[in-house]
């Protein structure tokens, strides 16, 4: 999961003792401000969780960050045997320490890098996928089709654009809103806010996200949320 990166002072001075307890402090709060940025957080990541498959199952997860979307895997399914991957060694660093997590496999990479060579039951990511250029999402979800058993679960919470800039003017008002009153500082809203608009154009919409799935092979992709600018999208194998 890497909804935005935690703004910082990039001219401020760390010494090297002072270092890991920094990018630790920095990590730890962004599983708190998740809560503030993703309007119906709580929906969104149940709705992904919901189609996560039960018993022994075989799951990999693309950009999973502090664990926080993995935390909520093992609850639902603590069976499934986890392959986690992110590309930030702090992110990971903090995840590692949670007790649920202690029998995760944790790979430091990038999501685009080769995965394992084996097929799983499941493929999710929350939250990631609209950082990297649509090319690559593209060539991604034909690796996600291909890496799945069959019958295998594509589960991908991400952000969205709807069709129009007025609609998206609509939305970005009220999602500001929302972060003013769960009491986000203003500089960290424009830093959340001036991400958006960078990666805007290679958003994908309601339409493409499913659009874009079925060419990569799914037979069936449906979208059973969406509220504003965030979605969930399955696509079975």
């Amino acid at each position: 999961m890497n909804l935005v990166m935690i703004q910082t002072d990039s001219n401020k001075k760390i010494s090297p003792p002072q270092a890991g307890e920094h990018y630790r402090a920095r990590a730890a709060a962004y599983d708190d401000r998740v809560h503030a940025i993703l309007k119906n957080h709580e929906t969104f990541f149940s709705t992904c969780i919901s189609y996560v498959p039960d018993g022994p199952v075989q799951l990999l997860e693309l950009g999973s960050g502090t664990g926080y979307a993995t935390e909520l895997i093992h609850a639902k399914n603590s069976a499934a045997g986890l392959t986690c991957i992110d590309h930030a060694p702090e992110m990971i660093a903090l995840a590692k320490e949670k007790e649920a997590l202690k029998d995760v496999s944790f790979l430091l990479q990038d999501i685009l890098d080769p995965w394992p060579a084996k097929r799983f039951d499941c493929i999710l990511t929350t939250l990631c996928l609209h950082h990297i250029p649509k090319n690559d999402r593209t060539k991604l979800f034909a690796r996600v089709y291909k890496a799945l058993t069959d019958g295998g679960v594509f589960i991908c919470g991400d952000i969205i654009r709807p069709e129009s800039m007025q609609e998206e003017g609509i939305y970005r008002e009220r999602w500001v809103m929302a972060m003013q009153q769960a009491g986000m500082p203003g500089e960290e809203i424009d830093g959340i806010t001036s991400s958006r608009r960078e990666h805007y154009l290679d958003m994908e919409t309601v339409h493409s996200s499913i659009q874009a799935l079925k060419q990569a092979g799914f037979p069936l992709a449906l979208m059973p949320y969406r509220y504003e600018i965030s979605a969930v999208c399955i696509a079975i194998k």
